[in-house]
């Protein structure tokens, strides 16, 4: 009984860092708990186990140390302590996972798939796991026991709150800005800024960047050398497509670029209603609204307006008298 509580001690602070006084606590207070319901142990006495042998001593109101009580003590721990101290030690584990991510939502984390759970994924990192539910995969991940990945660290919930404190993600926006961060120095030192993203998880997502200083060019620095930063991004995002478009104050300029690489002839706006007409060629009209319309929508998003695409040939059906020329 002794060796076996000293070795569960030694295991759970050494494996999992909880502190050896809390365990012993925690084992304290359940075992008086067991002994007073199972055997009428009196209230007035308590329990303390010795942090280097083990032993179990019983104290009396006034702090001195008694003879063990006339009922089976020892036999009563030996079924019991287990499995007080095992309850004890994953409350104190999920309260340590949840101080030390607390401060790490909202980053970017790596970990390995240790196994699936229906069509969740479940990820250890470090000596936590993490849950990575099926909406927040990409279409195209397929992962294997053992693969590394990175993902988003979306929420670290409270001890009590569900059977998996880690909650990641690989569809959210920011994982995208975490992963261009990660790769590309100029955003992490805040030299470029990105100024938005708009993302269809799995196919394509837009990134407006600014660059803070005139000798950086943002978009090239963002796709780096024969496109080495951004291909490094895109295999991890197992082929979803990036698009760096430069962002700019002037809102029509920002809403050209925002429908590259489709090349906008003129732009219509309405201030008020935060809505635009854009006119391009016959050739640039399918560029210009992408597959699905993927390409004015995710512009849409990334503006913040209803942006609305003609080809000239059919501009002069439109009804644009309420809209402001650029």
């Amino acid at each position: 009984m002794k060796k076996e509580i000293i070795s569960l001690l030694e295991y759970w602070e050494k494996e999992k860092g909880i502190e050896r006084n809390y365990l012993i606590e925690s084992l304290e207070d359940g075992l008086l708990t067991v002994y007073r319901k199972k055997a009428g142990l009196s209230k007035d006495i308590k329990i303390k186990i010795d942090p280097e042998t083990g032993d179990i001593k019983f104290i009396n109101e006034t702090g001195e140390e008694i003879p063990p009580p006339t009922f089976q003590w020892e036999r009563i721990a030996a079924q019991t302590a287990k499995y007080v101290l095992m309850q004890k030690l994953k409350e104190a584990e999920r309260n340590t996972i949840y101080d030390e991510f607390k401060k790490l939502e909202g980053e970017l984390v790596s970990g390995k798939v240790e196994r699936f759970e229906n069509e969740n994924v479940v990820v250890v990192i470090g000596k936590a796991e993490g849950i990575l539910p099926h909406h927040h995969k990409l279409p195209n991940d397929h992962f294997k026991i053992g693969d590394g990945l990175k993902c988003y660290l979306l929420e670290v919930r409270p001890p009590s709150k569900g059977n998996y404190q880690l909650i990641l993600s690989r569809t959210h926006p920011n994982f995208i800005k975490k992963l261009l961060e990660n790769e590309i120095p100029e955003i992490k030192e805040g030299i470029i800024e990105i100024k938005g993203i708009a993302r269809f998880p799995g196919d394509l997502t837009k990134v407006a960047v600014l660059s803070k200083k005139e000798k950086v060019e943002p978009i090239g620095t963002c796709v780096g050398d024969k496109a080495g930063r951004i291909k490094n991004i895109i295999k991890e995002l197992k082929g979803e497509k990036i698009e760096i478009i430069q962002w700019d104050e002037d809102i029509t300029k920002f809403i050209k670029n925002s429908l590259s690489p489709a090349k906008a002839n003129e732009v219509y706006i309405d201030e008020d209603k935060k809505e635009a007409v854009v006119i391009v060629s016959d050739d640039q009209l399918f560029l210009a609204i992408g597959k699905k319309g993927q390409n004015v929508r995710l512009a849409s998003k990334l503006i913040g307006w209803n942006i609305r695409v003609f080809k000239e040939s059919e501009y002069k059906n439109e009804n644009l008298s309420n809209s402001q020329k650029i």
